[in-house]
């Protein structure tokens, strides 16, 4: 080796406390260096460290890596190259692109983030890593991959610390590997059950990805033993990237105060930046590898054919020649920088990895008022393959936040409500006091009395209206225990969202109050021997206590829950540990429920039935039970129609003042009854909520609420005013009012 640059004095421990110092050294005296303490090559400029990193000159994957081959197996997707580079990385990257991403990212992190928050805006500090950053970037990869009805997040933190026990084993020692051994042969025994299934029942996760994504029509998946290499990579390369590189974004924030707080204030503005250059300035996943396919000679040094390189990307990203004052953190900075890699290797995760650390930022700046390092300890960040705060003490202030949403202000202290109904509705104000993830874009919320005083009695198949903007509310079943001091419920996030489950899922925090109407029961429970409950999606909630209520009873009962996949199905365990007997269909396993069977069925045996779905569910089964002459008892999740091509004007007479009103076609009766000053309880505004139903002494009505059912509707003694109107024009609506 005479005439190599050759380091010696080096050492791996010197590394993993601080390679910058060294990695400066090594860019002034020996950019292109032999490192004997880690047996490879070190190349540590910008310029050279693209080039090796492009493939360019004859580099290539590290194919022959003693660590990276020995623990992840091949081939996988760190160090293979051409078709068999293109094939995994086909299964990887249509998850991590950026429209699927944007089109779930802020559904799937943002309440994860404010689960982890909420227990510390009790609190006036603790450690960020361990609290915050880490365990919301490893449940954002958990759910993302596919792995979160599989394995908790503990179980995947010490995956990541077991394999990178194998990968930083660099003096090859037995004890190491035989660490990501273990790990590696405990993730396929709790993966391949997985994939077995996704072979039969592909969905939208990454591990059905990896096995189907870019496949030919019948070329069937990909082979487990090819992707599991590959899954073993992502497992560490992307469990805590998001997670580190905030940590050290936010450390080199604290660094320079008058950024902090910039970024503070402007947040929109200035957390881009400060992401941008938090991943120049501890690149969280500081080197990568190549190998060389033939001798080549860089800046003036002959690396051998199959020598292995190491491409110093934290030393790249501070390179002298690139950077001013490199070893500053200046969010103002701008420009590239090469923390995820480069060319056909270049990281798969970088928009995933950016938009979750956005996020973590967001959330952490709204929950944590006066967020500001510990001074008392010191944090402690160490690595120089995967480098980040690993104790980050921190501090912030208990005394809430105050928001603007569009034109609401929105007070996040324990004495103000969010909003107040624009209309006296006869509402409560109750606190938040937790926030839970059921299920993909299902976020339940438990609330209290901020007084401490018992709440009204409700029974089974009630529903309450949270009130979270100023002219319409939003109805929510009643889904936790009756006897208990709190109220639960359980909210899905609609993709069309007009305010309240966007401002839910986006907005809402524990401590905030709301105005709380309600309980009112449109779905009551009738005894019965036996039941039927079906369910689409969210409509599994009003059902809930239900279910408790009837087997409580001895009663026989069956459920039939319907959903897109089971990620997207709440209380799956809860429905489990009732004793029903639990039919699941999800679209993403098999064929849909025969509903028609499924009525036919409760008809011979003489079962209630009941039915909480979407429109086409609801008139499906009604139209199954019409013909088998049952009754079904049914609730409505989408609202009415207010308004329709052809309607009419028409008349209402007020049968306790004698007052006559007409009707436009462009306003519903309860608009009207406003112009005149005669206030009507309201809420939903969509004919699904019950509030504003009122008597009809004579005319016939044109209903068009989804709450009534067939045989009200037949009886024409009631109308929501919010949406019905008057089936026959030429005669009066007579209104007990």
């Amino acid at each position: 080796m005479a005439g190599m640059a050759i380091i010696d004095d080096i050492t791996l421990d010197e590394l993993e406390d601080d390679p910058y110092p060294a990695y400066a050294r090594l860019r002034r005296e020996a950019p292109v260096a032999w490192i004997s303490a880690a047996n490879v090559w070190f190349v540590t400029r910008f310029d050279e460290c693209e080039l090796v990193g492009m493939g360019r000159e004859g580099f290539v994957g590290a194919k022959d890596h003693p660590t990276l081959q020995r623990v992840f197996g091949s081939p996988n997707v760190l160090t293979s190259g051409g078709e068999t580079h293109k094939q995994l990385r086909a299964g990887v990257d249509p998850r991590l692109q950026p429209k699927p991403i944007n089109d779930t990212i802020d559904d799937l992190v943002r309440p994860m983030a404010r689960q982890y928050l909420a227990p510390m805006r009790q609190r006036k500090g603790g450690d960020l890593m361990a609290d915050y950053l880490e365990p919301v970037s490893v449940e954002a990869l958990r759910s993302v991959m596919g792995l979160a009805d599989l394995v908790d997040s503990a179980t995947l933190r010490r995956w990541f610390h077991d394999l990178n026990v194998g990968i930083s084993n660099f003096g090859l020692e037995p004890e190491g590997f035989a660490i990501a051994d273990a790990a590696s042969a405990e993730i396929d025994k709790v993966v391949r059950p997985k994939l077995e299934h996704l072979v039969a029942h592909p969905d939208d996760s990454m591990l059905s990805h990896m096995l189907w994504a870019g496949r030919e029509e019948g070329a069937g998946p990909r082979p487990f033993e090819f992707i599991m290499p590959s899954l073993r990579v992502i497992l560490l390369g992307g469990m805590q990237e998001p997670g580190h590189a905030a940590g050290s974004t936010l450390l080199g924030l604290f660094s320079q105060p008058q950024q902090w707080a910039r970024l503070v204030a402007n947040p929109a503005d200035s957390i881009p930046l400060a992401i941008n250059e938090g991943l120049r300035w501890i690149a969280p996943i500081g080197s990568v590898e190549r190998q060389a396919s033939r001798d080549v000679v860089l800046h003036g040094q002959r690396i051998p054919e199959g020598s292995i390189v190491q491409v110093v990307l934290a030393s790249a990203n501070r390179d002298e020649r690139r950077f001013e004052d490199p070893d500053r953190f200046d969010m103002d900075r701008g420009g590239s920088h090469q923390a995820f890699g480069n060319g056909a290797h270049f990281c798969a995760g970088h928009f995933f990895a950016r938009q979750v650390e956005r996020i973590m930022f967001e959330e952490m700046i709204e929950a944590l008022p006066g967020l500001r390092p510990d001074t008392s300890q010191q944090p402690v960040v160490t690595g120089w393959v995967f480098r980040a705060p690993k104790y980050f003490p921190v501090l912030w202030d208990k005394a809430p936040a105050i928001e603007h949403v569009g034109n609401v202000r929105i007070d996040q202290s324990r004495s103000s409500p969010v909003v107040v109904p624009e209309h006296d509705e006869g509402t409560t104000v109750l606190e938040v006091r937790a926030m839970r993830i059921e299920a993909e874009g299902i976020l339940s919320l438990e609330l209290v009395d901020p007084r401490g005083a018992p709440l009204p009695a409700w029974e089974p198949g009630a529903h309450i209206d949270l009130w979270l903007t100023e002219h319409r509310a939003g109805q929510y079943s009643l889904c936790g225990d009756p006897t208990a001091a709190s109220w639960t419920v359980a909210v899905y996030r609609e993709p069309e969202s007009r305010g309240v489950s966007s401002f839910v899922h986006e907005r809402l925090r524990p401590g905030m109050r709301l105005h709380v109407g309600g309980p009112r029961n449109n779905f009551a429970l009738e005894p019965a021997g036996r039941y039927t409950f079906i369910a689409g999606g969210i409509g599994i909630t009003p059902m809930l206590p239900m279910l408790s209520a009837a087997s409580a009873n001895n009663a026989d009962v069956e459920v039939i829950y319907c959903g897109r996949s089971r990620r997207s199905m709440a209380f799956l365990d809860r429905l489990a540990a009732t004793g029903a007997k639990l039919s699941v269909h999800a679209r993403d396993e098999g064929p849909r429920a025969d509903l028609g069977a499924v009525v036919a069925r409760a008809a011979g045996e003489g079962r209630a039935l009941y039915v909480c779905g979407t429109t086409s569910m609801l008139h499906a089964v009604e139209d199954a039970a019409a013909a088998h002459g049952i009754d079904v008892v049914t609730e409505h999740f989408e609202g009415g129609e207010a308004h329709r091509a052809g309607d009419q004007a028409f008349d209402v007479v007020l049968a306790r003042s004698g007052r006559r009103l007409t009707i436009p076609t462009d306003r519903s009766v309860i608009e009207v009854l406003d112009d005149e000053g005669i206030s009507i309880r309201r809420s939903c505004q969509e004919g699904n909520c019950g509030s504003c139903e009122t008597r009809v002494l004579s005319g016939e009505v044109d209903h068009r609420d989804v709450l009534l059912t067939r045989k009200q509707r037949a009886a024409n003694d009631r109308m929501m005013l919010c949406v019905s109107r008057a089936k026959n024009t030429d005669e009066p609506l007579v209104l007990d009012l």
